[in-house]
């Protein structure tokens, strides 16, 4: 009895010994997941979206039931505009724990909103806004009041245009990577865009930004024989770098105008043009805009300067820039050429900038037709939509047209060229058009839209 007794102690202390040591193991698995939920966190602030990525899913292999760990998933696929991965993990965090995170309404309508689910995106933003009803800053913040009103905007202008066809310039032009800022030549016979593909010079990743190549600028020219653009290959000469360089447009003479910034030499990113050699096919060290007239000064300044085109006569000059003095984020500025001198910035106005984002500016070689990109605008379809406006005969800029469906969508459009006859438009976007993955170039017959009748 007394031995029964001893072994009934001792099974009592190893049971107790095991327990103990596995609720220590049990908090050791916690501190873990909770380290690596933080660092997915700081990851996923400094934009390096797969690095968090990846180690959310590391805490789903051992805890499959991780709502924080789920709704970290579902921003990063977000962000890389992976949608339907992104609604699946976010359902997921939903399912598990509702509140798991104070900005998960908001979240769930962007990306419903993304994915052209409209009713719902609406949905979701008008819970989320119940929830800060008290707070009008907050409301602001989230541009809570434009996201609704995309979203009607989105469903009262849902049907395509069927004078409108877009077409993907294949794999000669796009691939796996983002391409985007396609360039026409005046001529039409030469396509130069911007691409952040593995073979750009250097083959580095930007990781100041967001963990991908640093972007270079592509080259194609049209084949007369085949009646197609020939393969797209790093531009020739001296423009690419080991950092950003990116195509803008065409000017008058046939320099290119280029977007640059490399660390130490460039501020936030300034524009640059450059010409190309008519002996060697190549193309020059990118140089300030028109050193000698005093305008660089003017046109790069401390802050973000990211798009830029020219009449074809030379006497405008429309760019983007964050400077402050605008009407937000990123406004369209213009100068105009006097003698041989350049007018100081002048902002384009309200009528067209908003307090959100306008990205790109294209103005046709005409100078009587302004094409650019923004997400401000209240009659937009979500994200960036492209717009057009044209000059009345004071000279003054009319009231901005959305291009509407199919050229705009509830994804990203956020980069246009048009070739000199106004009979194509060069868009880099997100279609689903024998889509490569990611970014493609599109061509886009806008012939019969009447953008260019009187």
């Amino acid at each position: 009895m007394k031995r029964i007794g001893l072994l009934l102690i001792l099974i009592s202390i190893i049971g107790l010994t095991n327990a103990q040591v596995d609720t220590t193991k049990n908090l050791i698995d916690k501190a873990k997941i909770q380290y690596k939920l933080s660092e997915g966190k700081t990851k996923f602030y400094e934009n390096n979206f797969r690095g968090a990525l990846n180690i959310y899913r590391e805490i789903l292999v051992v805890d499959e039931k991780n709502a924080p760990a789920h709704y970290g998933v579902a921003e990063c696929q977000y962000q890389l505009k992976n949608f339907d991965a992104a609604l699946e993990h976010i359902e997921d965090a939903i399912e598990i724990n509702p509140e798991v995170d104070k900005d998960i309404l908001y979240t769930y309508g962007n990306i419903l909103h993304r994915m052209g689910k409209i009713d719902d995106a609406k949905e979701k933003y008008l819970a989320f806004r119940a929830t800060i009803e008290d707070n009008k800053k907050k409301i602001a913040e989230y541009d809570l009041d434009l996201y609704i009103a995309h979203c009607d905007y989105a469903k009262a202008h849902a049907e395509d245009n069927p004078d409108v066809t877009i077409e993907n310039l294949g794999s000669s032009v796009n691939s796996g990577y983002p391409e985007f800022a396609p360039c026409i030549s005046l001529d039409g016979k030469t396509l130069v865009f911007t691409s952040r593909r593995n073979d750009t010079k250097g083959g580095g990743l930007d990781i100041n930004y967001d963990h991908l190549y640093y972007s270079d600028v592509y080259q194609c020219k049209w084949n007369e024989e085949f009646e197609e653009w020939d393969k797209a290959e790093p531009i020739p000469g001296k423009i690419n770098t080991e950092y950003h360089d990116g195509a803008l447009s065409f000017m008058p003479e046939g320099e290119l105008l280029i977007y640059r910034n490399i660390y130490g030499v460039t501020r936030s990113g300034d524009i640059y043009f450059s010409k190309l050699s008519t002996s060697s096919e190549k193309w020059g060290a990118p140089k300030e805009m028109l050193a000698k007239e005093k305008m660089n000064k003017k046109l790069n300044s401390t802050y973000f300067e990211s798009s830029a085109s020219m009449t074809a006569d030379g006497e405008y000059l429309y760019f983007v820039s964050e400077r402050p003095g605008g009407q937000g984020q990123a406004d369209i500025y213009y100068m105009k050429k006097n003698g041989r001198e350049w007018t100081d910035p002048v902002n384009v106005g309200a009528e067209i900038n908003t307090s959100s984002d306008e990205k790109c500016v294209f103005i046709h070689p005409d100078g009587n037709v302004l094409f650019f990109s923004s997400n401000g605008h209240t009659d937009g379809y979500g994200s960036y939509d492209l717009y057009y406006c044209k000059k009345d005969g004071s000279g003054n800029w009319g009231k901005p047209v959305n291009m509407g469906a199919p050229i705009n969508t509830t994804r990203e459009e956020k980069t246009i060229a048009v070739s000199r006859d106004g009979k194509y438009a060069y868009v880099g976007a997100y279609y689903q058009i024998k889509s490569r993955g990611d970014a493609d170039i599109f061509q886009i017959d806008i012939s019969k839209m009447g953008i260019f009748d009187n």
